[in-house]
């Protein structure tokens, strides 16, 4: 047992040190970069699968950081959630990895790769810690470190726009930092603690004194997270940082930095405050206004972008409100679906990026009207992007069905049967989003090519199959991450025990 409760550390600071060993091979080796980051990924998602393993036996692991106990020592706590989602921020994180081998290379200047790999793991590093953190202050700091080496990720290409993009992201989360530590402030004045147990046993006792305070407080990591998080409309900064950092970028970013916030935000909301807190104070109901807008505003503004990256970015606003929606229903089925979106959309949003980023290498298209014939030319790749995009829209036997029919049931459960409408508009919204770039790939017709007399062969020629011109390190993930949605689909039990098992602990 003393062996396995110090797992959780190593998981945080393996990458930790690697990160502080890049920059020093960045100056002598440039080529062992990706390696190394790759191992270390690698060796922490072994890890965190052995985790899993053991929580799933019905064990949750403790650690306290240097031997100080709680409430005055930093403790590490992995139950259900914490467990599922660092297998997930691991794994997802290490078929990016493999993937940016070449993308990076087609992307980024030589001289900043070194540099990209550092924040990365930083990040890596941030994402495990906040979400296995199990007091506020500690959390607050890891919030700090995951924010600022996205903005890295993010900047990493140097371009204008991404420089731009790079510093709106960081003035608004750091805004959203500012309402997340006035929070903790508010708490620690309250409750006289920071661990989220002992506040848990505390606020029950206080809460008649201060129900203002404690209004105010949760209105306050709302905001802050709901920045982090980009719900809308604190959106404004994640279109931009998504669609101008580089793919293996936009791919960590949307499918787990902005989520490692949301739970974080879960886990202080369900044991700090509790459900019974939670339900007393109107939070809940501007939770539910907030997502059911973001469902389907993200969808609207999504409609409209020509560029695919900007396209997806917005996607990412809808998707996010639909797991804000399980939040804001406070229902045992529907905090399961909003989880199990988590775990969904992370894998279809890693697949439709990582294909963004092979169609860009390829062909050099960014723009979803020039995509004729690329189901033919690059099977592999938009058959993965198809996968994605049916799972997007919520077709039975993808990923994306089971956690919007999960969210249906929490809506009848919650007693607001026409949640389900906004559900399902939202699913056609995404249809008519993503049908367009599926059928122009596959059943597209040249443009002008009626002016040449060829236009017979020409036409011929186009629907041969071949494969992709794509290095096998980026199509493997790509397959790999696909093969995942459809599993989620089919076989959404074993996710759905570790889900369950969440809800017994938290309610």
């Amino acid at each position: 047992m003393d062996q396995v409760s110090k797992l959780p550390f190593y998981c945080v600071i393996i990458p930790l040190i690697a990160s502080f060993c890049m920059p020093v091979l960045a100056r002598w080796r440039k080529d062992y970069c990706m390696p190394l980051a790759t191992v270390t990924t690698g060796a922490v998602f072994a890890i965190t699968v052995y985790i899993g393993y053991y929580v799933l036996q019905g064990n949750i692991i403790r650690y306290n950081v240097a031997g100080w106990p709680p409430p005055w020592g930093i403790e590490l706590v992995v139950e259900s959630l914490s467990s599922m989602m660092i297998m997930l921020i691991s794994g997802l994180s290490f078929l990016i990895l493999v993937y940016s081998r070449h993308a990076i290379k087609h992307e980024l200047e030589r001289l900043v790769t070194g540099w990209y790999y550092t924040a990365f793991l930083l990040c890596l590093s941030g994402m495990i810690g906040l979400v296995i953190s199990n007091d506020l202050f500690n959390m607050y700091v890891l919030i700090e470190i995951t924010g600022i080496s996205a903005c890295a990720l993010v900047a990493a290409k140097g371009t204008r726009l991404s420089t731009e993009a790079a510093l709106k992201y960081l003035l608004l989360a750091t805004v959203g930092s500012g309402f997340i530590l006035f929070g903790i402030g508010f708490i620690y004045m309250i409750t006289g603690h920071l661990n989220l147990a002992y506040i848990a046993m505390e606020l029950p006792a206080v809460k008649d004194q201060y129900p203002f305070l404690i209004w105010t407080t949760l209105s306050f990591f709302v905001v802050g997270f709901g920045v982090k998080a980009a719900l809308f409309p604190l959106h404004l900064w994640l279109p931009d940082a998504h669609s101008s950092a580089p793919s293996p970028s936009s791919a960590i970013l949307s499918s787990l930095v902005v989520k490692v916030y949301i739970i974080a935000f879960l886990k202080i909301l369900l044991i700090a405050f509790g459900l019974e807190i939670f339900h007393e104070t109107f939070i809940r109901h501007l939770i539910l206004a907030l997502s059911l807008v973001a469902m389907l505003a993200g969808s609207f503004f999504a409609f409209v972008q020509i560029e695919l990256k900007r396209r997806l970015a917005y996607s990412t606003v809808a998707q996010v409100g639909y797991v804000f929606l399980g939040i804001g229903l406070g229902t045992p089925w529907g905090l399961a679906a909003g989880m199990l979106h988590i775990v969904v959309h992370a894998f279809m949003k890693t697949c439709l990026f990582l294909c963004a980023g092979a169609i860009y290498y390829q062909t050099g298209r960014k723009h979803v009207n020039e995509f004729t014939g690329l189901g033919y030319s690059m099977p592999v790749t938009m058959g993965a992007f198809t996968v994605a995009a049916f799972s997007m829209v919520g077709i039975p036997l993808f990923g994306g069905f089971i956690s919007k029919y999960g969210l249906a049931l929490g809506s009848l459960e919650a007693e607001l049967p026409l949640v389900i409408l906004v559900i399902i508009l939202s699913g056609l919204l995404n249809a008519t989003y993503y049908f367009p770039i599926i059928g122009q790939a596959y059943f597209g017709q040249e443009d002008g090519a009626h002016h040449h007399g060829t236009e017979h062969d020409h036409h011929q020629e186009e629907k041969k199959f071949k494969l992709d011109q794509v290095p096998l390190s980026m199509l493997i993930p790509i397959a790999i991450v696909a093969l995942g949605v459809i599993a989620l689909g089919i076989f959404p039990g074993g996710l759905l025990d570790f889900i369950n098992r969440t809800i017994v602990e938290l309610l």
